[in-house]
């Protein structure tokens, strides 16, 4: 059984290949579809675009982003891709052509040229596919959902630019045509005898005037004044008198009234003749009845001149910024009807409808209203009582030739007309993907009627209207969205990077004022539940200070039934668009501070909590002047994040100046006073890192031995965290129990201990000085004898009497917790009288933009320039000049000095 016949192919059909030739060898150059290919390209983000048009073979018109040369060629690339949306004449949307089967086998798009293509035909005005434009790009993309509508649109404006210039040439072709009938046919002879001022005529002639028979020898004059309408007749009158003294030819177009006084419009044409003596006798022309194909013309050019104006306004109205450009945009395309204003009614955020009014030219309307119309627009009552409203709220198209019949559909227009001089009027609803957007007004001083083709130039504004408007909604959300993203950005950066939670509010509050509000206060509960002010800030510095003074009083007075008490005991955020009197009276029975208040010029605002964990801890209050008007949901849930981000902040700061707390009173605790030593003075200094809430690993130690002499010791144990603090709790009384039982010489008390933390502090590793003071016979009077052992610790220093420093270097040995068995060695030195003794932890000397020795010299420095201080100046200089406000190790210090 035989199969079904096979479709016969859209690209051969003889029909589309002369529709698409008849528009194709008349393309005036490239620039207009150039001009409309980049308008694609911007809109859709894509990198290429091409208006290809398809005869027996495809040729480029017109591109954006193409090679040089590419433009009057065959279509390299996206030729075949074409090639499917002329056969299939719809649009081809292909996101990622490499994983598209109906296009992965073409060869631009297996070498990776073509990834992303999306193409709508060119319909010509006699209903053939004639050809594409496209955009495509070199990586996948996902187009947007309304690409492919938008795309239509400008498709069909190169169809208009196509069909401009066939008609154009049409025009030029029948003008020729026209000449050549003039000069060669005998339709309506007439001649001028120009030496008695008579006219003739044939019967043709005379039928044109509406005459019934010839005219031989008639009075010049006299055929002028009853035959030529009075507005040409001084042209006429010129031309024979131009033709007569110069080159013997008449031209010209002009109205005739016929006999029975209609109107209709001609074209004569005339040559001199001569004698044999060569002078002019008599003049020779034709005239034509040009009226029905002069009305034609014009009827052609004024369809091409609307689908240029669709173009024109197309392009520009996707360059707008803002509504009011667009209605400005939208009056310019009204104005090839003659329209004398018009106007864009769009609906607003919170659902209102807010009309922009424009003028053509500004001030021929009556200007009753008080000038020209703002630049803002005009907010519209609610209701559909007026046509603006009307269609936008209910999507119906109103269009009234008169005034009256706009009144009696409307009668609150007869006001309106009034002022603004109306005549008739045009309403249409702009809608997008069956979304109402709003409505596009357009208003004529003088009555007119509106044909079809009157109507479908609106229809057409209409929807490029919408589009934009779609647009311009779409990038003032996405604008507000990508602010509300970087402000809780910034606020992360903020409650992220200090830890004095006082600044961090502080700077919270700028942050949100003004993206938030005219200004704003932070208020918090303290462990009893008393609410203390945070922070304030006024997006007017000047009014700062008077600010933070109102939300300071306002803490001390306000009742149960404030916002900031509602909004912390309730847990959940409270909008006030009006907060009226009677309600502030209730929130603040203190006069003096409801004056306060008043100052501020407040006119409604948001509340909302501090969360942390589940538990409200305090609140935001964001606070609009009457400009600003209310906030809208958008704001208030920004502000919510907000105040979730500072409550987990202020909530993790409390945490922290707690357990800091904790964390300095246990190490103080272990850290024990110095012993009163006979001759020498000891001065003790603990300073904690200042990053983070952790007790660190540093210590020190002095204690009175059983056989008279004193024990020094200093150490530190490797790491910054709790579990250091309890190793250095257990090292630390290890060595005081191992030094104070065994009285052992400081090299053997590090040996044991060495071997007691591999059993008891396993996997713990420190540094630590130990130094015995002796007071052998022979010293000099006052002096005594350091003996000491180094266990990978920085080396003391020694201040002598006359302010020289000494690092007291010893052999390098291993920390704690390496190597029990390893042998260990002592040092001793004479500390003179007045001579002072100095052991310190690493934290002191070494940091990351510097290393042990240089932080090791630089402490010298120091001591030599304070020598002469008394020891706990000295310590104090110290840990001024070298421990730095952001150190991230703790520091332990350990002064002796020898009494002169």
């Amino acid at each position: 059984m035989a199969g079904p016949a096979s479709l016969p192919d859209p690209l051969a059909d003889p029909h589309r290949i002369a529709a698409a030739r008849r528009l194709a060898v008349e393309v005036s150059g490239p620039a207009a579809f150039d001009r409309l290919s980049g308008l694609a390209a911007r809109l859709l983000g894509a990198a290429r675009a091409t208006v290809t048009l398809y005869t027996d073979r495809e040729t480029v018109v017109g591109g954006h982003g193409l090679p040089a040369g590419a433009v009057g060629g065959r279509a390299l690339l996206t030729g075949p891709l074409s090639a499917l949306t002329v056969g299939s004449g719809r649009p081809l949307v292909v996101p990622a052509a490499a994983a598209d089967p109906r296009v992965a086998a073409i060869p631009a798009v297996a070498s990776g040229e073509v990834a992303a293509y999306l193409g709508v035909p060119l319909v010509s005005a006699s209903g053939f596919v004639v050809g594409v434009l496209a955009v495509h790009d070199a990586t996948p993309r996902r187009w947007p959902e309304d690409g492919g509508a938008l795309l239509e649109e400008l498709a069909a404006s190169v169809v208009a630019e196509l069909e401009l210039s066939a008609a154009r040439s049409a025009i030029g072709t029948t003008a020729a045509r026209l000449d050549i009938a003039l000069e060669a046919s005998g339709v309506g002879i007439w001649e001028r005898d120009l030496r008695t001022g008579t006219v003739s005529w044939d019967e043709r002639c005379a039928a044109i005037f509406g005459r019934d028979v010839a005219l031989a020898d008639g009075d010049l004059d006299e055929v002028l004044r009853s035959g030529v309408h009075p507005d040409d007749l001084a042209a006429v009158r010129e031309a024979m008198t131009r033709a007569d003294a110069g080159s013997g030819e008449y031209s010209l177009e002009s109205r005739v009234i016929r006999a029975d006084g209609s109107v209709r419009w001609t074209v004569s044409r005339g040559r001199a003749v001569r004698d044999v003596r060569g002078e002019r006798v008599r003049m020779v022309g034709t005239i034509l009845d040009v009226t029905e194909a002069r009305a034609e013309s014009e009827r052609r050019m004024a369809a091409v001149q609307r689908a240029g104006a669709i173009a024109e306004v197309a392009a520009q109205m996707a360059g707008a910024t803002a509504v009011p450009e667009l209605a400005e945009v939208a009056l310019r395309g009204a104005a090839v009807l003659g329209a004398s204003a018009g106007g864009l009614t769009v609906r607003e955020p919170d659902g209102g409808l807010r009309l922009h009014l424009t003028r053509r030219p500004p001030g021929t309307v009556a200007d009753a209203a008080g000038g020209r119309p703002p630049v803002e627009g005009v907010v519209l009552p609610s209701g559909t009582d007026l046509p603006t409203g009307h269609a936008a709220e209910t999507g119906e198209r109103l269009l009234f030739a008169d005034r009256a019949a706009a009144e009696a559909r409307f009668p609150r227009l007869a006001e309106i007309n009034d002022v603004l001089g109306t005549q008739a009027l045009a309403a249409l609803p702009l809608r997008v993907e069956g979304r109402l957007l709003g409505s596009y007004v357009v208003v004529w001083d003088t009555p007119h009627g509106l044909a079809d083709e009157d109507v479908d130039l609106l229809e057409a504004l209409a929807a490029q209207i919408a589009l934009s408007v779609s647009r311009l909604r779409a990038d003032a959300e996405r604008d507000a969205a990508n602010r509300r993203l970087q402000l809780l950005a910034d606020v992360g950066r903020v409650l992220s990077g200090d830890l004095d939670i006082s600044r961090q509010v502080a700077q919270l509050a700028e942050l949100v004022v003004p993206a938030l509000g005219d200004w704003c206060w932070l208020v918090v509960t303290d462990d009893q539940g008393r609410m203390q002010q945070l922070a304030s800030a006024h997006r007017d510095p000047a009014r700062a200070a008077e600010l933070a003074d109102y939300v300071y009083a306002m803490v001390a007075v306000m009742s149960d039934e404030a916002t900031a008490r509602v909004v912390t005991r309730t847990g959940r955020p409270l909008v006030l668009p009006h907060i009226d009197a009677a309600r502030i009276h209730r929130a603040l029975p203190d006069p003096a501070t409801r004056r306060a208040l008043e100052r501020l010029d407040m006119e409604g605002g948001a509340v909302v909590p501090l969360v942390a964990r589940g538990r409200t801890i305090g609140a935001l209050g964001l606070f609009n002047g009457p400009e600003r008007g209310p906030h809208d949901a958008a704001e208030v849930e920004a502000a919510v994040e907000v105040g979730r981000r500072a409550g987990l902040a202020l909530h993790s700061a409390r945490l922290f100046a707690q357990q800091r707390d904790l964390a300095d009173a246990l190490q103080h605790s272990m850290l024990t006073a110095p012993p009163e030593v006979a001759g020498c003075r000891i001065v003790v200094r603990y300073v904690p890192a200042a990053a983070g809430a952790e007790i660190g690993g540093d210590w020190y130690d002095a204690f009175p031995q059983e056989d008279g002499t004193t024990v020094l010791a200093i150490g530190d144990v490797v790491g910054h965290d709790r579990h250091a603090a309890a190793a250095m709790g257990q090292v630390r009384g290890l060595l005081r129990g191992i030094s104070h039982s065994s009285g052992a010489p400081p090299a053997e008390v590090l040996t044991r201990l060495d071997r007691a933390m591999a059993g008891l502090a396993p996997e713990v590793m420190a540094t630590a000085v130990v130094a015995r003071l002796e007071r052998p016979a022979g010293l000099p009077p006052g002096a005594v004898q350091l003996c000491w052992a180094d266990a990978g610790h920085p080396p003391p220093l020694v201040v002598s009497p006359d302010g020289d420093v000494r690092v007291l270097d010893a052999p390098g040995e291993l920390l704690l917790g390496v190597d029990g068995s390893a042998p260990r060695t002592e040092s001793r030195v004479v500390l003179p009288a007045g001579s002072t003794l100095l052991l310190y932890t690493d934290g002191l000397v070494e940091r990351r933009d510097r290393d042990l020795d240089t932080g090791t010299a630089q402490l010298a420095a120091v001591l030599r320039e304070s020598a002469g201080l008394a020891l706990d100046e000295l310590c104090d200089r110290v840990l001024e000049r070298l421990f730095l406000p952001d150190a991230e190790d703790d520091v332990a210090l350990l002064a002796l000095r020898v009494d002169p």
